[in-house]
Order: C-alpha cells, then structure tokens, then sequence
C-alpha cells in the first residue's frame, strides 16, 4: 500500500490545485504555442521527452496555423536559476541568468516556458535564505523575458519522489552532516519542493501563466501506488522516467486548450523519431547559445542540425557522426597539416605542400550521403585555391613522401566547384568548363552548408540549398572508398575548417538541403 507520506504529499498537491492562484485561467487566452516557443529549465527538461510529446500533439492536431510552430528545448542538466550549488557537486551548478540574455537574442521566441526548482533546493531541508534566493531567481528570470517583450509561461517544479531512495536507505534525515543530489533530505518534497510549487503558482498576476506540474504527477503515481506500492516515475526520485513525461505533457497541453487525449492513440515509433529529431536540435541550440556547463556533449552547428533533422525517417537511426567534436579519432592524415581547434576539423599549411594531402576517414562508403560545413579562410595572406571531397577512389601516394594521397572523383568546393577526377580525367563536370567555376550560392569566408548524395553512378551536390551539380559517371569507374578532405597542392599558405561531417550509407534518393529531379 502507499505510505502516509505519499499520501500527505497528495494532500498538499490537490490543495495546490484548489488555492485561489490556481483558480484563474491558467494561460492568458492570448498566448499560444504558435510561432517559436523557447522552453528553458533543468535536466528534466534536458531529457526532452515532454517537450516532444507536446511537439507530437500539435502536429497531430494541426495546430499553429499559417505560421506554424517551432518548440526549441534549452533545457541543461544541473541547471537551475539561484547560482546554488550543494557542496560536492562536481562543479558549480550553472545559472540559467548566465545564458538567458543570450538564449532570448539569438533564439527571438515568441514565447518563453521556464520550469526551475529542483535543484534550487539544492537537496537541503527547507531554509529561508535558499527560498529566498529562489524567489529572486524567478523573478529575474519574469523580468528578463518581460523586458524582452515576451509572454513568460512558469510550470511548478514536479514533485521529488522519496520512495525509490528509502527503499535503498539513501535518505538523509534532518541533522544529516551533508546533502546532495545523491543523498536528498528525506522530507525534500513535502517541505521543499511543495512550497516552491505553491509560490510558483502564486504568481499568476505576475506572469501569462502558470502551469501545476506538482499535482498531476502526484496524483498520477498515487493511483497507480493503489495497486503497486512499489510503482515510481523516476528511479532517482528527481528524473521523471517517459511515463512521468507524458503526465507533465498532458498537464502543459490542457493548459494551453489541447486535448492531451489525443496522445494515446499516436503510434509510439512516430514519437521515437519525432524525439530523435528533437533531441538533434536541442543539442544544437543548447551549443548556440552557450553555457558553462562541463561535461556536456557539444552539438551539431544550426544549420548541419536542421539538415540531419530532415532526414528521411530510414536514416535518422542509421546517420555516422564522422567527427567527434574532439579529436582525430576515426581519421587518418598528416598531423603537420591537419588538427581540431575548439571543436572543427583545420587543415592548414604556412609552408608549400608538394601535393594534394587528405585527411581519410577510416570507414569505406560506396552509395552515401554526406552533410557537412566548410570555410576556407579569405584573407591578402591566403591562397584561394579550393578544397574538396576525394571519394569512391583510392588511396594512393603522392609527390613529395606523401602517403595521404589519391586518385579518383574530388567534390570541389568554395572558389572553384564541380568535379575533377584526379589523376585520371581532370575535370569532368561541367563538361568543358575551362578555369574556376564560380557559384552564386557560396558564402565567401564564411560557413557553407554541403551535401553531396551518391546512389550508383550518380553523384549530387548541393551548396546552402542550390543545387550545383547532378553528374552520372560511366558504369564501373566509381568505388568505395574512404572519404577524405582535401588540402590542395599549394606553394601558398592555406586553411579550410570543417565541422559537421555526418554520413549516411545507402541513402533514399532525394536531397535533404536542396531541391532537384530524382530518377
């Protein structure tokens, strides 16, 4: 059966409910989930399941009308917006009033949800001073976005769920020598969290709305405790598990006038990939914005994002991240010319290089797509020749020592484009064209967006959206081989960066950043 303090708990949240903040419309009629809707918060948010379930109703429903929406999770673990961190955390908690400015310049919503509070309490017994710091949290975070011009949607924090941690005696009473994150005060939610939620609630005439998050799951894990004392939404205690996401959905959709029923009968695999995608663009806005959060995986630049995300649901599960956002690892070249800085792939030269160097990737493609960004550096000082992409070829040593050469079809991009078979034919597409082909679609000195597409014979490339070339080659002549990024022979200095460099084998046959025909 449940225990007298889960229902106690219950108590408090359905008289949450019933107190006279909760008792006006929760959302101004006004504000909606149309155009861009930026949710901020903690590692709850993080997770991002909620947010994709919402995302998944109202594509189902068809809302947002002519404009359409646009959820954008910035959700980061640790987070919470009292700059309060429990001694032993591993490193400060980050304050979410460090990126806010930030997160509201570069991402312009149209309305901002923000859901803070558990690790505000920073896993202590209640205290003044910490609720106060609470309380000077959110209002700065209502200020903020006010003075951005902006709706502000607050949700309560959910409710803590001491069972799972009792069961394992990792409870800690009043008195205890210290708390955290991984040894909770055992009344947390009851004296902490409670009141937390129920201010959060009281400052409906302060803010567009204000959405009880506390109640539903306590109620939810309640009914369900009827049957199964055992049964919990969150294994830790603070991290809602999907089930306990779907609750926190369905509370933030009837909120705003949609029917959460409508989730049931969705087919859970069109969920999955929704979150995938999902999850695609969080990691990106989240590395956009900027935070100081360590340990926290680098995402994806916007642009390669919205393109990884447009890919056809067959591929999504199946996509290579080529670079790790790091280092080498998975590639092979000369480290006298190529090495990452802060998270992109430079291949550079002060002195001449004899001949053509490529940095290979160690993995073989025949059929693929490629998603990429290059830059090359534009400068009195630097040399314009191109670089590109060596594929279906072979390795091969060059001029020189060189033992990263190659021969075979190169992809030409920035200054000069189309396709030169190196070693072999030159040139071959366009067919005759004599000196640099130049293209309006390229973003001199700056990040251009590339997709190249190889099915069979024929090979496709796309540049910021224009298709630049759609070249079928002669039966037989084209192999798999690895991919390799290519610093051009030069008695000049030279340096092109990249990043991005996500693959796909055996692709469909349709381009993700451009239109064109297809057979």
């Amino acid at each position: 059966m449940p225990t007298p303090r889960f229902f106690s708990a219950v108590l408090i949240g359905l008289l949450l409910t019933a107190s006279p903040a909760s008792a006006a419309p929760a959302i101004s009629p006004e504000v909606t989930l149309k155009g861009r809707v930026l949710f901020l918060g903690d590692s709850i948010t993080h997770a991002g399941h909620y947010v994709t379930l919402i995302e998944a109703a109202l594509r189902d429903s068809g809302a947002g009308g002519a404009g359409g929406f646009e959820l954008i999770n910035l959700g980061l673990p640790s987070e919470g917006c009292t700059g309060l961190s429990e001694p032993g955390h591993p490193f400060p908690r980050p304050n979410v009033h460090e990126r806010i400015d930030r997160a509201l310049t570069r991402v312009k919503p149209d309305v901002v949800i923000a859901c803070y509070g558990m690790n505000d309490g920073i896993y202590h017994p209640f205290s003044e001073e910490r609720f106060a710091a609470y309380q000077k949290g959110i209002d700065g975070i209502i200020a903020k976005v006010h003075a951005a011009g902006l709706p502000l949607v607050l949700i309560t924090p959910p409710p803590f769920d001491p069972e799972p941690l009792r069961a394992k005696g990792d409870l800690q009473p009043a008195g205890a020598p210290a708390y955290s994150w991984l040894k909770i005060y055992e009344h947390y939610d009851t004296e902490v969290m409670a009141r937390y939620a129920e201010w959060i609630l009281a400052q409906r005439d302060r803010v567009e709305g204000v959405i009880d998050a506390r109640s539903p799951v306590l109620a939810y894990v309640g009914e369900k405790r009827r049957t199964d004392p055992g049964f919990t939404l969150s294994n830790d205690g603070v991290h809602l598990n999907e089930e306990g996401h779907r609750v926190l959905a369905r509370a933030v959709l009837a909120a705003f006038g949609h029917d959460p029923a409508r989730l049931e009968a969705m087919d859970p695999a069109a969920i999955r990939r929704l979150h995938t995608r999902q999850t695609v663009m969080h990691e990106a806005w989240v590395s956009h914005v900027g935070h100081l959060r360590p340990q926290t995986r680098a995402g994806l630049s916007l642009e390669t994002a919205r393109a990884v995300a447009a890919l056809p649901d067959a591929e999504l599960d199946r996509r290579q991240a080529l670079f790790n956002g790091k280092d080498l690892t998975g590639w092979e070249g000369d480290p006298a010319f190529w090495s990452v800085e802060e998270g992109i792939i430079i291949g550079r030269n002060a002195g001449a290089v004899p001949s053509s160097t490529y940095l290979f990737s160690k993995d073989s493609f025949r059929d693929f797509r490629l998603i990429f960004e290059v830059r090359q550096t534009v400068s009195p000082a630097h040399s314009t020749m191109h670089s590109a992409v060596a594929v279906l070829g072979e390795r091969i040593p060059d001029q020189g020592e060189n033992a990263f050469g190659f021969r075979g079809p190169l992809v030409m991009f920035c200054h000069d484009w189309g396709i030169w078979d190196a070693h072999r034919r030159n040139r071959i597409e366009p067919a005759g064209q004599k000196g640099t082909l130049r293209i309006a679609a390229e973003k001199v000195g700056d990040w251009n967006l590339v997709e190249v597409l190889v099915i069979g014979d024929r090979i496709r490339c796309v540049a910021n959206g224009t298709v630049v070339f759609d070249y079928t080659d002669q039966p037989g002549l084209l192999k798999a081989s690895p991919v390799g990024l290519q610093l051009h022979a030069n008695q000049k200095p030279q340096e092109y960066r990249f990043r991005g460099l996500v693959a796909v084998k055996d692709p469909e046959d349709r381009l993700v950043t451009g239109s064109g025909q297809t057979k």
